[in-house]
């Protein structure tokens, strides 16, 4: 992904008119809106007790696919809310 691009994406944090869905993440719920930046899908996760926003992707590792931040340094995090996100699709799709 193009650093130039995430870095305004990063600094810019959530747009408003941004449709969003949310997630619970330790016991509350989180905004998280869905973006496609230089043809990579990401995640905005909204984590206002943790001060700044969380973006995660999807990427292919030597394992497999895994969760990750961007940029990488919250890995922690993000082996944690990323499978909520996939969780909430998996449900969204079996609801319809």
């Amino acid at each position: 992904m193009d650093n130039y691009l995430l870095s305004k994406f990063v600094t810019l944090g959530m747009v408003e008119d941004v449709p969003f869905f949310e997630i619970k993440y330790e016991g509350k719920a989180v905004r998280v809106s869905e973006h496609n930046i230089a043809e990579q899908r990401v995640f905005h996760v909204d984590l206002p007790l943790h001060g700044k926003a969380l973006i995660l992707t999807v990427t292919e590792g030597p394992k497999g696919r895994f969760w990750t931040s961007l940029p990488e340094g919250r890995q922690v995090e993000a082996e944690k809310v990323g499978p909520l996100i996939a969780r909430y699709f998996k449900n969204k799709k079996n609801k319809t």
